[in-house]
């Protein structure tokens, strides 16, 4: 069994991690870092509880660092981590800095550990859709891609992802989900633009991004906005042979907010009325159009991969050497829009 540290008991920590290494027989939570231990031991009353991680670290010997804080500690958590010799699954952003990254990636190799990145959006049933259309060759030559983020948060909240403060605002929160999914498909880019802005009154942060990422052959449209009330257009795929259109976002992060059962029927599957439309030429040359199934996302894939990545050495679901691109392209579109130009990614 894989004995488990987990730093943080927030939202993140709570919602997208522990429901699945309290399912999954590989894992065991044994410690958390939290300034409430009162909250952690009812809920995990087996756990032993520590304000800090440095503590935690000196006294217990864990196979497994799970890091859930705010955004700028990724970095130094992790490299404090593998310096026990734990394996580390980080949340994203992975770091703020790219030659941090690339730093930990290095420190994990000669530590001989698994570092993994939370990018779980790599097994969102949408993405793994789009990515199924593109291998079958079904709408060709891709030409076009806009993947997008949208909610409606006209109003900022008091909390650290949308106050002041490095790693802050909705780009390096929802950034890295799109950004990776885009080189996961395509590749690092030829250049890379953008515009990053805080549209909300009395915002502290920026709530709005449009990133556009510039290929040989085609080109992909990132962005997010706080504005939208309607139903979200998630992915247009277009392709030399046609196109393929999704709205509203993969079903498993609204139902581990509402604690579905991993056993329930419906998990990680998309309502009827809200799969994608795929449109193409047949062979009569006309242009026809017909509802693709969403596959069924893949979550408790990401955990299963970990653990195999962890006894094994197999397979990492998001290994961080495959992340480092990720905060280049984030380090060079805040640039790019900052100089209000096209960037070259090198």
């Amino acid at each position: 069994m894989i004995s488990t540290l987990l730093v943080g008991f927030g939202f993140s920590a709570t919602t997208f991690h522990l429901p699945f290494l309290n399912y999954l027989p590989q894992f065991s939570v044994d410690v958390v870092i939290s300034s409430k231990p009162d909250v952690v031991n009812a809920v995990l009353p087996h756990a032993e509880v520590y304000g800090s991680l440095e503590e935690a670290l000196k006294i217990h010997d864990v196979d497994l660092v799970v890091i859930t804080t705010p955004n700028h500690l990724h970095g130094p958590q992790a490299k404090l981590a593998l310096e026990h010799s734990c394996h580390v699954l980080v949340e994203k952003p992975f770091t703020l800095d790219s030659e941090e990254a690339e730093a930990l990636v290095e420190l994990a190799h000669s530590q001989n550990k698994q570092l993994c990145v939370y990018h779980n959006r790599r097994f969102d049933g949408d993405f793994l859709t789009i990515k199924q259309l593109i291998n079958d060759g079904k709408l060709g030559d891709i030409k076009r891609l806009e993947s997008r983020f949208d909610r409606f948060r006209p109003v900022p909240r008091d909390r650290w992802r949308e106050n002041a403060g490095p790693g802050s605002g909705i780009f390096w929160d929802l950034g890295p989900h799109l950004i990776d999914q885009a080189l996961q498909l395509f590749g690092e880019p030829e250049e890379v633009s953008a515009n990053i802005q805080a549209l909300r009154e009395n915002g502290q942060s920026d709530d709005t991004f449009d990133v556009t990422l510039h290929y040989v052959d085609k080109v992909v449209k990132l962005g997010s906005s706080a504005f939208q009330g309607g139903a979200t257009l998630r992915y247009d795929l277009q392709g030399t042979k046609g196109s393929f259109r999704k709205f509203y976002l993969d079903p498993q992060e609204d139902q581990l907010r509402g604690e579905l059962s991993f056993d329930d029927e419906h998990w990680a599957i998309t309502k009827d009325n809200e799969h994608g439309v795929l449109a193409v030429v047949n062979e009569s040359g006309q242009l026809v159009e017909e509802t693709v199934t969403t596959l069924k996302g893949e979550y408790l894939t990401f955990f299963n991969r970990l653990a195999h990545a962890i006894e094994d050495g197999k397979f990492s679901p998001a290994d961080a050497s495959t992340v480092v691109p990720v905060i280049k392209v984030i380090e060079l579109a805040i640039k790019a829009s900052a100089q209000k130009k096209s960037l070259a990614f090198n």
